[in-house]
């Protein structure tokens, strides 16, 4: 069997920047099935290029060749039967559609019964005409301009989308819409993207990008000045202009978390809210100018070096963003209430709106997987959902996958401590799926559980990715489970939460 890569180890190995390789993707040369490269088809499409290790690939083409894998099924078949899945999501969009028309029109039909029903005893037949009459074009005036009231905000929002500009970013290929009077570095980070940024207001440089085509205007001074190759090649900072035409750009993004620097920022304390008894959610607000570049699912350590005495060591914890890089200035976080930690009882007790605290970081690889066209599949166990709430947020912001299901597990209904927002995205979105969990705190039960509402919800998991953030005990279960059942390890993302009391777990 010939060996697959990733495009990063891909580009490694022929000396090539994945650039390149993206490019001969999109140009239909070369075929990339759930992130990864066949080796034979890069060689053809690369045949210039010089291969590194040429003896130990040979090896290791010989030994997968020899090799004996039982698979379920192609790559190709995969890519096959995610067209045919994201049909089939379209047509049950439309049949949807046709069963609300199907019922308006049934309830209509009985309210006519009805009508008929109370008319039948009056003794004067004009007059029962002339109500029925009456009722019938109050009913149809009114349903009429609930389809054209309808029909006419879809009709509004989409000539407003259109007539915004739209951005392409090369090499990415990644496009989004900018806002009136928005930066066009704003509007990417609103667009969920990791583009390259620092200071915010014109003075470090790092947000600048190549301008290819399109035209835009200048909102604010800006102090860098580019070189005079950089002016030849048109450049511009992206967080100093906005767009007034449709716009080519050329700039780096973060594409792994080697791309994101470490930082240490001082943040102040928007919110601090405890609806829960167990669950502080702590929101802190970053400086305009220094804004957190993370990617969705990273963790930061929190430091309370302005709350602790001089002799002390200061109070420090490391946990989950819980919010969207699209909002990358007010970073939220989901702590557990532990009242043996003192960092915790900082939180409850001494820290105010206001106050300094530093974050270092990020760190952590439980990141989306961007390059795959899978659906998706997130499972967390009581406050890993924090970690959750960040992917599926920022998988919304790129309208990434064409379904999420969010499982979330818990051993009692008040551990569901953000359930109406998860609900609303149910209700308001045609492609997520919420499904609340109830539990005993054993392993086996929880894993149990689980794997009952997986079969039941899906028929196959064939093209799927899943996020599993649960304790260390529940995610070596997980793995060995989903492994069993045909899910290779690359489609399985875990992160450990090591926050709570989870002594029960064996």
């Amino acid at each position: 069997m010939d060996r697959h890569l990733s495009l990063s180890q891909a580009a490694r190995l022929i000396g090539v920047k994945r650039t390149d390789i993206q490019k001969k993707i999109q140009e239909n040369k070369l075929i990339v099935m759930e992130g990864t490269v066949v080796l034979s088809d890069l060689k053809k499409v690369f045949p210039e290029a010089h291969y590194e290790d040429n003896t130990m690939l040979e090896k290791m083409e010989k030994f997968m060749q020899e090799a004996v894998h039982k698979m379920t099924q192609s790559e190709r078949e995969g890519a096959q039967l995610n067209s045919l899945s994201q049909r089939i999501v379209k047509v049950n969009n439309e049949l949807a559609q046709e069963r609300n028309r199907v019922e308006q029109m049934e309830t209509f039909i009985d309210g006519m019964k009805q009508k008929f029903i109370e008319l039948s005893l009056y003794n004067n037949p004009e007059k029962s005409f002339n109500e029925i009459k009456q009722w019938f074009n109050e009913h149809l005036n009114e349903q009429y301009n609930n389809e054209l009231s309808t029909h006419s905000e879809r009709l509004e929002y989409q000539i407003k989308q259109f007539m915004q500009p739209h951005i392409k970013l090369l090499p990415s290929q990644h496009h989004y819409i900018s806002e009136p009077k928005e930066s066009i570095l704003e509007s990417a980070l609103r667009s969920g993207l990791a583009v390259n940024y620092g200071c915010n207001n014109g003075q470090c440089g790092q947000c600048k990008a190549r301008l290819l085509s399109g035209e835009i205007e200048k909102t604010r001074h800006q102090d860098y000045v580019f070189s005079a190759s950089e002016k030849n090649q048109n450049y511009i900072l992206t967080c100093s202009n906005t767009a007034m035409s449709d716009l080519i750009l050329e700039t780096e993004e973060a594409v792994s978390v080697e791309d994101i620097p470490l930082q240490t920022i001082i943040a102040k304390v928007k919110k601090i809210n405890q609806n829960n008894p167990d669950i502080i959610i702590l929101t802190l607000k970053t400086p305009r100018s220094q804004r957190l570049r993370f990617l969705a699912g990273q963790h930061i350590e929190i430091s309370l070096t302005d709350h602790t005495d001089d002799d002390q060591l200061p109070l420090k914890e490391n946990y989950s963003i819980a919010s969207c890089p699209c909002d990358a200035s007010n970073v939220e976080f989901h702590i557990p209430v532990n009242k043996k930690n003192p960092f915790t009882d900082a939180i409850m007790h001494t820290i105010k709106i206001n106050d300094n605290i530093t974050l270092n970081g990020p760190v952590g690889s439980f990141v989306l997987d961007e390059e795959s066209p899978n659906s998706l599949i997130f499972v967390a166990w009581n406050s890993g959902f924090a970690a959750i709430k960040s992917l599926i947020e920022h998988a919304m912001s790129l309208n990434h996958a064409p379904n999420i299901h969010f499982y979330w597990m818990t051993t009692k209904t008040e551990n569901h401590y953000l359930d109406n927002l998860c609900r609303s995205w149910n209700d308001a979105l045609d492609n997520f799926t919420y499904s609340p969990i109830l539990c005993e705190e054993k392993t086996n039960i929880i894993t149990d559980s689980f794997m009952q509402n997986l079969h039941n919800d899906h028929n196959h998991l064939l093209n799927i990715d899943l996020y599993i953030a649960t304790p260390k005990q529940l995610n070596q279960h997980f793995k060995t489970l989903l492994t069993s059942q045909g899910i290779k390890e690359q489609n399985m993302h875990f992160e450990n939460i090591f926050h709570e009391d989870n002594s029960n777990l064996d």
